[in-house]
Order: C-alpha cells, then structure tokens, then sequence
C-alpha cells in the first residue's frame, strides 16, 4: 500500500459538517444573562473593594482609639504615684 504524502488530507465525508454556512447565533435571553451577570460581578467585586476601604478605615481607627485610650491610662497610673 503506497500513500501519497504530498496530497492534501481529504476528509471522510461521514466527519465534514452537513451545513458548511452554518454560524452560531446566540439567544437573546443568553446575551441578557451574559449582561446581568457582567453587571453583577462588577457591582460584587466593587462592593468588596468598598468593603475592603471601609473596613481598613475602621480597624485603623479602632487600633489608633486603643492605643491612644491605653497612653491616657498610663498618663494617670504615673501622676497618681
């Protein structure tokens, strides 16, 4: 058996696809779904940043009221001695 091996490869007819101008639509309602869920990743995802500010603002605030609440204390513990 001898092949040709500068011959282009010739598809079985079994495997070509039976409408070769075929072009995949998409449905409206997945377009409006791919919308939403882009839009809800991005609200998600600004939220967490938002969070993320907000919460640092406030653990930043809690540790510097600690610390400046304890100094006080330390203040009054030595002018009572």
């Amino acid at each position: 058996m001898k092949f040709d091996t500068n011959a282009p490869y010739k598809v079985p007819a079994e495997y070509e696809p039976k409408n070769k101008n075929f072009e995949p639509k998409t449905k409206p309602t997945s377009v409006i779904m791919i919308i939403l869920g882009g839009i809800i990743v991005c609200t998600i995802t600004v939220a967490a940043i938002i969070g993320i500010i907000i919460g640092a603002n406030m653990a930043y605030k809690a540790i510097r009221d600690t610390i400046e609440h304890t100094d006080t204390h330390l203040e009054e513990d030595v002018n009572k001695v």
